[in-house]
């Protein structure tokens, strides 16, 4: 006898569907465990100019991108300080690019400070720039030449007999 003739049209479909129920019922009740990424892409050059943090840089100083934070430049009262190689710009390309440095005073009293300088000086100690952050600048058309690294230093003197003191700054570079 067939198994059809046996359990009839109507139970085949019957046990069918209890398979099938059977089955799906089985696969809902898995367990998963789930695990996930967030992250992001960034695109960064290795052409052009770039900031390195010199080997006399204040701590907690660092570069983020194109940007220098945490640039705190501390000074003991009545002491010229001297912050030779303080960061670096890099050029990363092998032509030589033309840029300008463009300071900005944004806090603090300036009047606690004799001496606030930017300079830019190449290896061999020859200086490109003087910046007297004080009365600001902008110095434009200086070059670095390709593969070169110039040198940023920061002179800085506070008044005489001055007990405490801060000033803000900001210094953009364009480049071309």
């Amino acid at each position: 006898m067939e198994l059809r003739q046996i359990c009839g049209k109507k139970s085949l479909k019957l046990l069918f569907l209890l398979f099938t129920s059977l089955l799906i019922g089985v696969v809902s009740a898995t367990i998963y465990s789930n695990m996930f990424i967030q992250g992001s892409g960034t695109i960064t050059s290795s052409s052009g100019l770039s900031w390195q943090l010199g080997t006399n840089a204040p701590s907690g100083a660092h570069v983020e991108g194109y940007t220098v934070t945490g640039l705190n430049l501390s000074i003991p009262q009545n002491t010229f300080q001297n912050f030779t190689d303080c960061l670096e710009l890099k050029n990363n390309d092998a032509t030589s690019h033309t840029f300008g440095l463009q300071t900005t005073l944004t806090g603090g009293a300036t009047t606690n400070f004799a001496t606030f300088n930017l300079v830019v000086y190449t290896n061999t100690g020859a200086q490109i720039t003087k910046i007297n952050i004080l009365s600001g600048g902008s110095p434009s058309g200086l070059t670095i030449e390709g593969s070169q690294t110039l040198y940023i230093r920061f002179e800085v003197a506070p008044v005489t007999n001055a007990t405490s003191g801060y000033m803000a700054f900001t210094v953009e570079l364009t480049y071309q």
